[in-house]
């Protein structure tokens, strides 16, 4: 007989396993389930939504959807998977984990890189480009008064060629571009990098079995021109691009895993690090499609964000993130894995601009929030996993 084990996403998987194993288990949870907490160590209400098929229930805590359509077609019986939405929800059921914010790390946030917010904001309704202009100072503010020796910044490939279709780190001494491509040459931005520190958190990539291509020459384009120019403290802070490439390789997982990679570096490195996230949220740029927004999944996301549940959508396929636009959303998934579970997001602006083509934001990751719940929890210091 099991004892009832926290309700999480490994407790969940483990009982569907054993259920889709056992047929006599089964029908016994079928027949009794108030006796789940004692056949499978599992709740009744999670119980229930098993033996329902609830595949959006059960998507929202992160199940794979192979997984899932076991639970409707051979649970429940649903042939047809004629009971579910496909909708998107914020389950607070589940308990979060103790935050576990690195070391060292003394800023996380996000925000869109939208070009025409600083090449041509006149296409988008001016009081919607101010409130996002207003999001954009606040993160700033933040920046400044988090005093970083040195900043990754995470954006997507939109012009460059790179060797492979890993994620990239640039190692250059320096970084310069401008965003001519969309005739203003004249918003350029020349960087400081950080090459020796962007070496060490290449090699803690790899030491974790994942890949990573170290360029020696990133080319600045909008994707760190625009928030760079509106929220960068100092023109001499080093900067490290973070440089994902969906168009080659698009892995929601490998995104947070590429993040907690590199704790350990952040955690051991005795600089004040920072992380600014850059793209989406929905934005489409395939042929047809582009001016799209998907403003219901855009809140789902920034819901999860604020609930201290950004990492959840790690475990999202592929599809699911990319059938709502979220083409750019590795590249928060990569600040989220290093930041840690259980950190909640203040949202600082959000603006649906078709004419610009997405759903805009700008949010603040609370790390002193996360690091005080850690205190209260009486969880030491030197027990953080790095």
């Amino acid at each position: 007989m099991s004892a009832q084990q926290p309700m999480n996403k490994a407790t969940i998987e483990h009982a569907i396993l054993a259920l889709a194993r056992d047929s006599e288990l089964l029908a016994a949870v079928r027949d009794e389930p108030t006796r789940a907490p004692e056949l499978l160590g599992l709740d009744v209400e999670w119980a229930e939504v098993i033996l329902a098929g609830d595949r959006d229930r059960l998507r929202s805590v992160g199940l794979n959807d192979g997984m899932t359509i076991l639970v409707s077609r051979w649970f429940s019986g649903d042939l047809s998977d004629s009971t579910s939405t496909g909708g998107f929800t914020v389950d607070h059921s589940i308990p979060l984990p103790v935050p576990d914010v690195p070391e060292n790390l003394v800023f996380a946030g996000g925000c869109s890189h939208v070009p025409d917010l600083l090449a041509r904001p006149e296409i988008d309704p001016e009081e919607a480009v101010n409130r996002l202009l207003e999001g954009y100072a606040r993160l700033k503010d933040d920046l400044v008064a988090a005093a970083p020796d040195v900043i990754l910044v995470s954006a997507d490939c939109h012009f460059q060629s790179f060797e492979t279709g890993h994620v990239v780190l640039g190692e250059s001494m320096n970084h310069e571009g401008s965003m001519e491509f969309f005739s203003r040459p004249d918003l350029d931005l020349k960087l400081t990098g950080a090459p020796e520190f962007s070496r060490k958190l290449a090699a803690a990539v790899r030491e974790a079995g994942l890949e990573v291509e170290e360029a020696p020459v990133v080319d600045l384009d909008h994707g760190l021109v625009v928030p760079l120019r509106l929220v960068l403290p100092r023109p001499d802070l080093p900067v490290i691009p973070v440089i994902t490439q969906p168009a080659r390789s698009f892995s929601p997982f490998n995104a947070r895993r590429f993040g907690e990679a590199m704790r350990s570096v952040v955690a051991e490195s005795g600089l004040r690090v920072a992380f600014l996230a850059t793209g989406g949220l929905s934005h489409w740029l395939d042929p047809g499609h582009f001016g799209g927004v998907d403003v219901e999944f855009d809140s789902y996301i920034l819901q999860l964000l604020e609930a201290g549940r950004g990492l959840d959508l790690a475990a999202l396929e592929p599809f699911a993130l990319l059938e709502h636009g979220q083409y750019e959303f590795p590249n928060w998934l990569i600040m989220l894995g290093l930041t840690g579970p259980a950190v909640h997001g203040e949202v600082y602006a959000y603006e649906p601009m078709e004419a610009s083509g997405g759903g805009w934001t700008v949010v603040r990751m609370d790390l002193e929030r996360a690091v005080a719940e850690r205190a209260a929890a009486q969880v030491p210091v030197d027990s953080v996993s790095r």
